[in-house]
């Protein structure tokens, strides 16, 4: 019995000790390798968030519609004189700079009317373009994240997954920084088209944050991937603090220097992945189910063995010789090696139509608990969340521009301070809400998706910077839904199918892609010069249906929950019941 009483007390789990949220962040720190390089990848776009925006911009005005440099420059940055727009027209006008308006200076009449022409007309020459080059850029996500998904689960490959983003961003600076040396010379559309569709080819951020969730997916318990991917996410909302300085940097530094600072970020990143970086094998779960099947096995010889006696005693003699001849209801086990993939070219493992099937498949597989509705659900709630996102994306700062007069300078203030109520609320739903509190994250899911049906209403209405802000303050929980449906996901689906669950869930953002920035571009077009705030309106059409998509998860997980705690009570149950018939039987 002490013998007994010693292998439960080894069997017992030792208590956790309870940490704090910064005591477990410390703690978690082994699994923080993520960040370092992600800092390179992603802040390379945030300090040149001012460079990026204007860029287009000024080009559109200087060189597509053939404005002077002294009215391009003055139309960034309206403030400094005062230049308020409301009070022109520009129907049934001549596009593009006239003789007349192009030998405008500051002191010159008719020079704010030409500013405030400029500023129309490029938002319009670049919203168009907008609308134009997001359907052609999204075909390469796409098609990259149907075959990498599963090629990465099958080979478990997660480095490749994340260098090839970086690449294809380190290109795209690239040719910004030749569009900035021969200014002049090459128009806007160089530029716009290059910068999505170059990146897009190798995957894009999409395929880059599919590595990284499934990275950090296998590397972290199951239990605490919850707080994992809120680290994460509290990493990705608060990056935009930095961002403040963008605008000091596109001043001090200009175009050619900031995207040079950018290409140098990106090499940064790569090296570090290379070397810091370690490939992680996914825990296999064959050992286990192999002794569980010879457990049953021996279960079912006892009882069919009269002779075998139920008992609780921890060790009685048994006869290690075993001859497997005489008594035939033993088998020797079989122990087959695990069969050993054909060696083939790169090119063949990575476009394997089997991939595409496997990831088509994936969604449609029925699962128990309602598992397949569950995930279904998700990648609707997916979609309705990063594809009006993806329309609205290119219309922020030029909103800003024409409604608010602001420049680049109190963008990028308004960016770190929307960021740092971010990273709030995100703190707020990940270490208040579900640790603490224990919400389920379908809850959370709908209390992000309720925050952001009511700042679009706020945002599209607002005509000065304090109704601006305070709408940033309403949308505090914007991050909180991508991370309850990346959650919910990891919480249905396989070890080995996480790759191709992030994977069916960056292909719904590329279809999103395709739908709706031109959709927003031709909005944005339509009403730049009356209402430029009506793109945000037309997102609720598809914010409101994502609320109903969350709420329909949490009665589908609750009665998931339920299910497994009855199977679970019931093995329990079963067990107890095993315990005392064997307590009886050896009690005679």
């Amino acid at each position: 019995m002490a013998k007994a009483n010693r292998a439960e007390a080894a069997a017992a789990p030792a208590e956790e000790p309870q940490l704090n949220y910064f005591q477990k962040i410390i703690a978690y720190r082994k699994y923080l390798v993520i960040e370092p390089f992600f800092f390179f990848y992603f802040m390379a776009s945030v300090f040149n968030q001012v460079a990026m925006a204007n860029f287009p911009l000024e080009k559109a005005c200087r060189v597509n519609l053939g404005y002077n440099k002294e009215v391009c420059m003055t139309m960034l940055d309206k403030s400094e004189l005062g230049i308020e727009c409301d009070d022109f027209s520009f129907e049934n006008t001549t596009q593009g700079a006239t003789a007349d308006q192009f030998g405008l200076g500051i002191s010159s009449p008719g020079f704010n009317y030409t500013v405030c022409k400029a500023e129309v007309e490029a938002q319009i020459l670049s919203a168009d373009v907008s609308g134009k080059r997001a359907p052609i850029a999204a075909i390469f996500p796409l098609i990259v994240l149907l075959f990498a998904g599963g090629w990465s689960d099958r080979y478990n490959k997660r480095k490749p997954c994340m260098i090839l983003p970086i690449v294809g961003e380190g290109l795209s600076f690239t040719c910004l920084f030749i569009s900035a040396i021969f200014f002049e010379q090459l128009p806007m559309e160089f530029g716009m088209y290059l910068e999505v569709i170059v990146p897009s080819l190798c995957g894009g951020l999409t395929f880059c944050l599919m590595a990284i969730y499934s990275y950090m997916t296998i590397s972290t318990p199951e239990k605490d991937r919850v707080f994992r991917f809120g680290i994460f996410a509290m990493f990705v909302t608060g990056a935009p603090f930095l961002g403040a300085v963008s605008g000091v940097l596109f001043k001090t530094l200009g175009y050619t220097l900031s995207f040079a600072m950018a290409i140098a970020f990106q090499i940064i990143a790569v090296l570090y992945i290379i070397f810091f970086i370690k490939e992680i094998k996914p825990e296999s779960t064959t050992s286990s189910t192999e002794a569980n099947g010879n457990n049953t096995q021996l279960a079912s010889h006892a009882a069919d063995n009269m002779a075998y006696e139920t008992t609780t005693l921890d060790e009685l003699p048994v006869n290690k010789n075993v001859n497997f001849q005489l008594t035939p209801q033993l088998e020797p086990p079989k122990f087959e090696p695990p069969p050993v993939p054909k060696k083939r070219s790169l090119l063949k493992e990575l476009f394997d139509p089997t991939l595409v099937l496997d990831c088509i498949r994936f969604p449609l597989v029925k699962r128990e608990n309602n598992g397949r509705m569950l995930l279904i659900l998700l990648l609707l709630a997916y979609f309705l969340t990063l594809g009006p996102a993806s329309g609205e994306n290119d219309y922020w700062y030029r909103f800003t521009l024409k409604k608010l007069n602001w420049n680049g300078n109190d963008y990028s203030i308004f960016s770190t301070i929307s960021g740092g109520a971010a990273l709030v609320g995100t703190f707020i739903g990940t270490a208040i809400l579900s640790k603490m509190f224990n919400c389920p994250d379908s809850i959370i899911g709908v209390l992000s998706a309720l925050c952001i049906v009511c700042s679009r209403v706020l945002y599209s209405l607002a005509n000065t910077t304090t109704s601006f802000y305070l709408a940033s303050v309403v949308d505090m929980f914007v991050s909180l839904r991508v991370i309850a449906i990346k959650t919910i996901g990891s919480s249905i689906v396989a070890g080995d199918e996480l790759s191709k669950m992030y994977s069916i869930f960056g292909i719904s953002e590329p279809i999103g892609q395709f739908i709706f920035p031109p959709i927003y571009s031709e909005i944005y077009k339509s009403t730049v010069d009356n209402f430029p705030g009506a793109f945000f309106l037309f997102g609720e059409i598809f914010y409101v249906p994502n609320v109903l998509v969350f709420i329909l998860c949490f009665f589908l997980m609750r009665r998931r929950l339920n299910k497994q705690n009855a199977v679970e009570l019931a093995q329990k149950n079963e067990t107890n019941g095993q315990t005392n018939l064997g307590t009886e039987i050896t009690s005679l």
